[in-house]
């Protein structure tokens, strides 16, 4: 198995591969665009500690995931916009009822949290056009590939390969579920509006952490609980079988990053 980590994004017209130093894009139309990438901590590596390093990860990702979402309109679309305002629109009074229901406490917090949850997922589900999905298996079937040793020009090959991954971000969303859950909501409406936004980013950051040792760990209660839900949310929902073009996309998009850093290895000798 290669050293060299591999993730992706799926859009609705293409996959985008990336390693820890480079970045490519590749369209169903047959554009590419590549880059380099670099982090924060890579210059300031004292920094490379716990918390810390989450937190820069997090800013990372947000800016690396506009930049990206710029370049790909495709991403976002008006019935998207439209079933995110139905979401909000239902949302808010559901909230209040369950409020009214059960009360202002932890057990509120986690059921609306599990409701919300779900209720955005199948929300984006409904919103994304479909093709994201099976990009997303595409995507997921080339990295299980290339960390299989298979050959990376074989279609049927990459095929055979499973559309869920350990690492795929659904996990890391099933986790901050778990964390969101744990919050124990203020009493009075605006500090619950500000602690609980400031509370959102600090959930977020542990749970960048919490998964960074998971991937470490992957035998430990919680790791397999995670991954479980995880696996199941992308087994369902966020990822679908892909075609065998999408399949050569998300493979093209990953042998250009590989080339990349290849390329990079012989310039640094």
């Amino acid at each position: 198995m290669s050293k060299i980590k591999v993730g992706g994004q799926a859009f609705g017209d293409g996959v985008l591969m990336r390693s820890k130093k480079y970045w490519a894009l590749v369209k169903e139309d047959g554009s590419t665009e590549f880059g380099s990438l670099t982090s924060w901590l890579d210059h300031h590596p004292r920094w490379n500690v716990f918390f810390i390093r989450s937190v820069v990860t997090f800013i990372e990702m947000i800016k690396f995931s506009m930049q990206t979402f710029r370049k790909n309109p495709a991403v976002v679309s008006r019935r998207l916009a439209l079933w995110i305002g139905i979401y909000m629109a239902v949302m808010l009074p559901l909230s209040l009822l369950f409020k009214s229901w059960v009360g202002n406490g932890l057990l509120f917090n986690a059921i609306f949290q599990f409701f919300s949850f779900f209720g955005a997922i199948w929300v984006i589900s409904k919103g994304m056009t479909g093709k994201i999905w099976s990009y997303h298996g595409a995507e997921h079937k080339a990295v299980n590939a290339f960390e299989e040793g298979k050959d990376l020009n074989d279609v049927a090959a990459i095929q055979s390969c499973s559309r869920v991954h350990q690492r795929c971000g659904t996990n890391l969303v099933f986790l901050l579920l778990i964390v969101m859950a744990l919050y124990l909501p203020y009493p009075q409406a605006f500090l619950n509006l500000v602690f609980s936004g400031l509370y959102a980013v600090f959930a977020m950051v542990i749970s960048i952490e919490l998964f960074r040792q998971m991937m470490r760990f992957p035998k430990f209660i919680l790791s397999k609980m995670v991954l479980f839900g995880g696996q199941q949310l992308q087994k369902f929902v966020t990822t679908k079988e892909p075609d065998d073009d999408q399949v050569r996309i998300a493979s093209k998009a990953l042998q250009l990053v590989l080339a990349l850093e290849s390329m990079g290895s012989q310039e640094s000798k």
